[in-house]
């Protein structure tokens, strides 16, 4: 892989998770001659063990072939792009689990709340995510960032036909659960404990009205007077909170 067609993968802990995942390959990692961290060892050692080298530069060098705006904490990595998810797979895979958990994503065009939506997906035990491809992004540098290692861990997969997968989704016996500022239905109403796809919008226009009219409930979260809405990512990060605290509670 030459260093022209790689992608330019920066911060410690998405770096790490990179290496150690495996589901990409790590063509060479960069660090700052005057970077250094806790857990810079840790990389350092699993760099070694994957046969990775390491290339020190100094930080400013650095700062130029990552862009001056990149947090990237005196890490970064050439790495292959991350493979997108068949959807078909993702799907099948999440359907024959007796309580498999998918969010649906469309329309969500900042990156930061794409990689906060993964990192939350993978923390409380999402089976997969499925992004559509109008006005939505994709996996980029700025989201493996937001993520900080998370996108190694959830597949997500590209869907050019939301309505078509949903309805194929609600055959397989999915609830679809979509965020809908003036729901009729409270955030924890749903059932949780039983196959379900969590549908959300993006940042300005919310979901388009055709997922919103196929979905079976549609749920609003409460919000304080004054307060007009919850970014995209926190309310998703909500209701898969919720999702959990129910799972757990039918567990004890």
């Amino acid at each position: 892989m030459s260093e022209e067609r790689a992608e330019t993968l920066f911060g410690l802990h998405p770096v790490l998770e990179a290496i150690e995942a495996g589901r990409r390959t790590v063509d060479r990692v960069l660090v700052a001659r005057e970077g250094g961290g806790k857990n810079l060892g840790r990389l350092l050692r699993a760099a070694r063990a994957a046969g990775v080298p390491v290339t020190y530069l100094p930080k400013d060098v650095l700062a130029k072939k990552i862009g001056a705006r990149a947090a990237h904490q005196g890490v970064a990595a050439l790495v292959t792009p991350i493979p997108y998810a068949d959807p078909d797979e993702v799907c099948d895979a999440a359907s024959k689990r007796p309580a498999g958990l998918l969010v649906f994503l469309d329309g969500i065009e900042d990156p930061r709340n794409l990689g906060a939506i993964v990192r939350t997906a993978a923390a409380a035990g999402v089976d997969g995510i499925l992004l559509g491809t109008e006005d939505t992004v994709g996996i980029t540098p700025a989201v493996a960032k937001t993520a900080a290692g998370a996108l190694e861990r959830v597949p997500i997969a590209r869907e050019a036909r939301p309505g078509r997968r949903i309805g194929a989704l609600k055959a397989l016996g999915f609830r679809v659960v979509a965020l809908d500022p003036r729901g009729p239905v409270g955030w924890a109403a749903p059932d949780y404990r039983k196959p379900t796809v969590l549908v959300a919008g993006g940042e300005g226009r919310g979901l388009r009205r055709g997922l919103l009219d196929v979905a079976d409930d549609r749920i609003a979260l409460p919000l304080a007077p004054g307060t007009e809405s919850l970014n995209v990512s926190v309310a998703v990060g909500a209701v898969l909170y919720e999702a959990v605290r129910q799972r757990l509670l039918e567990r004890a």
